[in-house]
């Protein structure tokens, strides 16, 4: 579905990227782990064509159900962001309005991308938070951004990302702005999504036991190159130095590491 050949990403004279490939099926979850500044974010900003000012790709292809995302149009990139392709961010409430409310932001949202009226967007709105488990959606749509906790806006990202039952999702650090316990909520609701709609995510974190937890392949990353890849149980036992560096910065719990 996904196919990512040879990618390499420049910040002017800087390679954040450099040689990137990944190939994912449907219904995959794939996780890149590795440090800040590793490379993960701009790898799957690459995806969705939104790099930041100044990013440009110089070298390799990226292929979504065997179209070139290079070089696509602006109403070519429409018809497939909140699609085809969508993307959480790591702070659902920074991506928001803060002047607006909830409801006035997600119905412009689906009505951008579709025909629905005013009603049936906010009928529809109302309907995705349901879905994410938000108790009284109604006042959550009635809410401005500031009124809502982390976990809240998160969750309310989720449920526009997934509005349109995306075939990809883009997690860039979804869960580490989050406490512990919110994090656990959305983990499994990122999996339900998956189970009930057969979206692939492809996920950035720094959290190898969120990844280990979650993805059917990892790659952990360095300095903008991939420093290995494979299944959970090859990488949990993996005897590369970095990435045993990385299962070492897991906290443990009476004496467990929980990975």
């Amino acid at each position: 579905m996904l196919e990512i050949n040879g990618l390499t990403v420049a910040y002017g004279e800087h390679l954040a990227l450099r040689n990137f490939s990944l190939s994912m099926q449907e219904g995959e979850i794939v996780a890149l782990v590795g440090e800040s500044g590793s490379g993960k974010t701009t790898a799957i900003r690459s995806v969705l064509g939104l790099l930041p000012l100044g990013g440009a790709v110089t070298e390799g292809t990226i292929s979504f159900e065997g179209q070139q995302l290079q070089g696509l149009l602006p109403r070519e990139w429409k018809s497939l962001r909140g699609k085809k392709l969508s993307m959480i961010f790591q702070d659902s409430g920074a991506m928001l309005n803060p002047i607006r409310t909830i409801g006035s932001q997600f119905c412009e949202y689906i009505r951008t991308h579709s025909s629905l009226s005013k009603k049936e967007a906010g009928a529809l709105s109302q309907e995705m938070l349901e879905r994410m488990g938000l108790s009284d959606p109604e006042s959550i749509l009635g809410a401005y951004p500031f009124q809502l906790s982390g976990g809240q806006r998160q969750r309310v990202g989720i449920a526009m990302a997934m509005t349109f039952q995306p075939k990809l999702l883009l997690a860039d650090e979804p869960t580490s702005a989050l406490d512990v316990t919110t994090q656990a909520q959305i983990v499994r609701q990122m999996l339900e999504l998956r189970d009930t709609y057969g979206t692939a995510i492809l996920l950035v974190t720094h959290n190898l036991a969120v990844a280990a937890y979650m993805a059917n392949r990892i790659l952990v990353m360095r300095n903008g190159s991939t420093v290995e890849q494979g299944d959970r149980e090859s990488l949990l036992r993996s005897q590369e130095p970095y990435t045993r560096q990385l299962l070492q910065a897991v906290p443990d719990l009476g004496g467990k590491r929980y990975v």
